[in-house]
């Protein structure tokens, strides 16, 4: 969730200690912006249509099949505001794909990320490579889709 000083945000995450521990680590004062947490996996989260204007989404596409991505982010669409964004942040490849044999997680290259917004009905905004970042970590990328 992306909480401001002006606005209120939502988390989902699949594990209930993740969401009952962010009260400590945010504290008081930005958890009340805080109104819903949803326990589930984003594959299964259905945003309500019409209520967000920010959508982000941060180091999780990695965990999540290409069509159960296709499938979110068509109903995250569907939850934007008119204007809102979904701004997704990743690691992202400069080719290829490379799938972590531990936790089964996939790193995407832009192309291949690109494809699955064009078939979420998504246009790329802006993308923007993450600055001061290691370099011997993957790069990470941020689009802006709407």
């Amino acid at each position: 969730a992306v909480v401001s000083t002006q606005s209120t945000g939502e988390m989902v995450d699949t594990c209930r200690e993740h969401l009952n521990s962010a009260q400590e680590f945010m504290g008081d004062e930005l958890w009340e912006r805080v109104p819903a947490q949803h326990c589930c996996g984003l594959e299964n989260f259905e945003p309500s249509p019409g209520r967000y204007d920010l959508i982000w989404i941060q180091w999780v596409v990695i965990y999540i099949a290409d069509y159960d991505f296709v499938a979110l982010l068509r109903r995250l669409k569907e939850g934007l505001r008119p204007g809102g964004v979904i701004v997704v942040k990743d690691n992202v490849l400069e080719r290829g794909s490379a799938v972590n044999p531990v936790d089964g997680s996939i790193t995407r290259c832009g192309r291949m990320l690109r494809e699955i917004f064009r078939q979420a009905g998504l246009t790329v905004l802006k993308k923007e490579r993450q600055k001061h970042f290691p370099g011997y970590l993957y790069p990470v990328k941020m689009y802006a889709l709407r």
